[in-house]
């Protein structure tokens, strides 16, 4: 074989990975951006570009972008339904938990794109994950108490909802969205995005893109704007981190979950 062959097809192989990966990063993107019951024709003009990367990713053949299509593409009509069709929220957000996750399985189990999901293990307890997972949450927490003091931000509707409860009830209540809402979060971003991004540009790039993505999805949530999506872009990659280290998203589940009910209940008590 020639030089100029091998050079050729090296190129080709690069081409390819940064097709994959420009596949994985912008059904990422998809995944993140808000649906506004208000707009639903924006919501329309997303699921037809999700559709159309979900035809990439098939033409393209490659497996990291096949698996995430086949998770987000599920993950987007779920929402996408259950917010603009006004279903409940604990519907919306079990579907959202069991379908994709559902739907990756069961196209992982064609040889070209297997493993569907080697992410989806238990991992170990590494010797620094205590105190990362400590400090990630300490500091979470510190950094929320001071920008709702400094800013004062009127409490979304479900927070709202919590603080006509008693005190005990509204904690119980965060303690379940805790425990709940992690699941499609870190499947999504810790799981398929980080896994498949590190297949193709590498662990660092996939790191660092999985958590500017996950920051991008809390633009809305609390704390909002800018400095939510600095705030939750850190954590992320504190996430990231652990996932790498520990080889499983069950540690940075653990302290996505503990960071939740942190984040909640200090929201009910300073915004009450």
């Amino acid at each position: 074989m020639s030089s100029g062959t091998k050079q050729s097809r090296s190129t080709s192989s690069v081409n390819r990975a940064g097709l994959a990966g420009g596949i994985v990063v912008a059904l990422g993107v998809c995944a993140v951006l808000p649906i506004d019951p208000a707009a639903p024709a924006r919501t329309a003009v997303v699921a037809v570009l999700v559709a159309a990367l979900i035809v990439a990713a098939a033409v393209l053949r490659s497996p990291a972008a096949l698996r995430t299509a086949a998770f987000v593409g599920p993950l987007f009509g779920c929402f996408a339904v259950g917010i603009l069709a006004d279903w409940p929220p604990a519907l919306t957000t079990v579907l959202v938990c069991v379908l994709p996750l559902a739907c990756l399985l069961l196209v992982g189990r064609w040889a070209g794109v297997a493993p569907a999901a080697p992410w989806l293990a238990r991992g170990r307890l590494t010797p620094e994950a205590p105190w990362l997972g400590l400090a990630t949450v300490l500091f979470g927490g510190v950094a929320l108490v001071a920008w709702a003091l400094a800013v004062r931000p009127e409490p979304a509707e479900y927070l709202r909802d919590l603080q006509r409860l008693p005190l005990w009830l509204a904690i119980l209540g965060i303690v379940g969205f805790a425990l709940v809402n992690p699941v499609w979060e870190e499947m999504l971003f810790r799981g398929v995005l980080l896994s498949e991004l590190a297949t193709v540009w590498g662990a660092r790039a996939a790191v660092l893109l999985q958590a500017v993505l996950f920051g991008a999805a809390h633009h809305a949530g609390f704390p909002s704007g800018t400095v939510g999506m600095v705030m939750a872009g850190t954590w992320g990659l504190a996430l990231g981190v652990l996932r790498l280290r520990s080889g499983g998203i069950l540690v940075p589940y653990l302290v996505h979950v503990t960071a939740n009910a942190v984040i909640g209940t200090v929201a009910v008590l300073i915004l009450r």
